[in-house]
């Protein structure tokens, strides 16, 4: 045990006159899993060691107690040394539970023994800043959470002849739980669809996200005040935390694209956010569709968008450092992941056909088709998941026909126009005719539908007398209709450990049956007879509903309206009438839908994968739809 006294023969003033008390104080310093702190370094003055006594010295024991001998009835000042201490405290872990005192572990076993229990964060006990912060911009604000004392005061002990436990925050920071694999992973697709809504936001908001929210351990990182969506996380050590997050944006220009993206990278990982359609120079990006010829960097063969291309050239040319920044952490040997909504799933996708030979992982929200048929053959190598929410406007532009003419390339800028009046005059031929010739525009990627599904009855309906009776056949929608989660790629998944009567059902289907409801490098058939704009929206339309399944996966025993949708639509598919292959379809994404519980286990099966889902659980909230 670590003890520490002073000198009974120092010279006190007046006031304290005689021989000095013997009064003691402990201190046992403890980490969020009740493990001790040894070896800290520490001070502590009173009001007699501040009149030019000797202070206090000495470091915590094994069993992380610090005694102190010999006092006289002050109050006492006790400091541990800033280095150490953050040293230890960042390879120290948090507790699995919650983040609020009352979960604590320590604090019961520290009260039923009657013995002082705090909380503490490691600023609320060292004597400065530690030097191990080189890289913290405002060292006049260091952040909150960890440092909520900035005059590193102390703390200041009453009590003697006692004991008192302080369990002390570990010095971490959050990390996004990121998965790269070619498989799906529901917590990939919550994750970057918090990061594709934050593009949306202002500078300040993106830079305030990673560096105030990422090392706030108050709670898992919160998307804005106004959306509380809590980003699936584990806790990494402090300096491993999020550094340098960069905004870049075209902005200021107004001839030119107005794109917009952020970086972020750790020790782990690079993440890269395009923001999707938000100003007015973003609809021109978007309606501008003339094909033209993809540049060899992307794809040695094939058409892009041109709107798209040009508002991708134009973020590298205004701003190269940033692009230089991205290529700098790739060569560190860090795993690269895109994401991005709408035109920033446009722009993602180019940014991953340049970035091809290093495998980046993609997962886009609401985007429309960027490259033709033969550059997306080239693209195979690339890993990219396609969330389409239902009958999403935006997902079904530019229509996946030959649209190219010669008009594009004779008559310059003029030639757009006439170009682009003689594609719409193509398009209603070939979708009157049926008969579509060319390289059309393709979409690129592993689709996730989210499906508006609904089931139709057919009957006969006679009339007239029985000897000569007039029959026709009646078709109605059945009242009870609800929205499937479905992930095609996973009927492909040969080491799929769910239920054995859904992985036969599916098995049984023919490749060219699944083709038939889901078919490649398009969007598979509604049953919507139009698309609808209103579905696109991140916030509103694609976050909420992948915030809800992965919700219902890791509180499967709570009555969702979701899941009691699905229940009830399920119980329906038994009515008579219902036709053969609507049977077989809706049967079909009712075992896709059961499947959907396999993309959790890579994340279940991390040593942070279990603490992560508590913490989710804690913070849970299923939203409107």
């Amino acid at each position: 045990m670590s003890t520490a006294t002073t000198s009974l023969e120092c010279k006190y003033p007046d006031a304290w006159t005689g021989k000095q008390k013997k009064y003691w104080v402990e201190i046992q310093l403890l980490d969020e899993l009740e493990n001790p702190i040894p070896n800290m370094p520490y001070v502590a003055e009173n009001a007699a060691t501040r009149s030019q006594c000797a202070s206090y010295t000495g470091k915590s024991d094994a069993s992380g107690i610090i005694r102190i001998e010999g006092l006289h009835p002050l109050e006492l000042i006790l400091h541990i040394e800033a280095n150490p201490l953050a040293e230890e405290m960042e390879k120290r872990a948090l507790r699995r539970i919650g983040r609020a005192e009352d979960d604590s572990t320590v604090k019961p076993k520290a009260t039923v023994e009657g013995y002082e229990y705090r909380y503490l964060k490691i600023g609320q006990l060292c004597n400065a800043l530690p030097e191990m912060m080189p890289e913290w911009k405002d060292k006049e604000n260091p952040p909150k959470y960890h440092f909520p004392d900035t005059r590193f005061a102390g703390q200041t002990i009453k009590n003697l002849n006692c004991r008192y436990v302080f369990e002390v925050c570990p010095f971490r920071a959050w990390s996004l739980i990121l998965h790269h694999q070619t498989d799906y992973s529901i917590v990939n697709a919550y994750n970057f669809g918090i990061m594709a809504n934050l593009s949306y936001s202002r500078e300040v908001q993106i830079i305030h996200y990673f560096e105030r929210e990422c090392v706030d351990l108050s709670a898992a990182p919160k998307l804005s005040d106004a959306n509380d969506y809590y980003a699936v996380v584990k806790d990494v050590p402090f300096s491993q935390r999020y550094i340098n997050p960069r905004f870049s944006t075209t902005a200021g220009n107004i001839i030119e694209h107005d794109t917009q993206l952020f970086y972020i990278s750790n020790d782990e990982h690079v993440i890269v956010a395009w923001r999707g359609t938000q100003e007015p120079r973003d609809w021109l990006t978007d309606i501008t569709f003339s094909p033209q010829e993809c540049p060899s960097y992307l794809a040695p063969t094939g058409k892009i968008h041109k709107g798209f291309l040009d508002a991708f050239e134009c973020a590298k040319d205004k701003s190269p450092s940033s692009f230089d920044d991205i290529k700098s952490f790739i060569s560190q040997k860090k795993q690269l992941f895109l994401c991005g909504h709408s035109l920033g799933g446009a722009l993602a996708l180019i940014y991953a056909a340049e970035l091809k030979s290093i495998q980046p992982l993609l997962y886009t929200y609401g985007m429309p088709r960027v490259f033709t048929a033969d550059a997306t053959l080239q693209l195979t190598d690339v890993t990219h998941y396609r969330h389409v929410n239902d009958s999403d406007t935006v997902t079904s532009v530019p229509p996946d026909v030959n649209l190219y003419n010669w008009f594009y390339e004779v008559y310059g800028p003029i030639g757009s126009v006439l170009g682009t009046t003689w594609s719409i005059a193509e398009l209603f031929s070939q979708k009157i005719t049926g008969i579509t010739m060319g390289d059309c525009f393709w979409h690129h990627g592993d689709i996730v539908l989210f499906y508006f599904t609904t089931q139709v009855v057919e009957s006969l309906q006679c009339e007239g007398s029985m000897s000569a009776p007039h029959c026709r056949k009646i078709k109605y929608r059945l009242p009870k209709k609800t929205k499937y989660y479905l992930i095609p790629s996973l009927a492909e998944d040969k080491n799929i450990s769910a239920k054995i009567q859904d992985i036969q059902f599916i098995r049984s289907l023919t490749p060219d049956s699944m083709k038939t409801f889901f078919p490649k490098n398009t969007n598979p058939d509604l049953d919507s007879v139009l698309t609808n704009p209103l579905n696109h929206s991140m916030p509103s339309a694609y976050l909420p509903y992948i915030n809800n399944q992965l919700v219902e996966l890791v509180c499967p025993d709570a009555p969702w309206k979701r899941k009691q949708s699905n229940a009830t639509f399920e119980k329906q598919m038994s009515d008579s009438g219902i036709p053969d292959n609507e049977q077989e379809r809706n049967r079909l994404f009712a075992a896709l839908q059961r499947l959907v519980v396999e993309t959790l286990k890579v994340t279940e099966q991390m040593p942070e994968g279990g603490p992560a889902f508590e913490r989710f659980r804690k913070t849970k909230q299923e939203y409107d739809e």
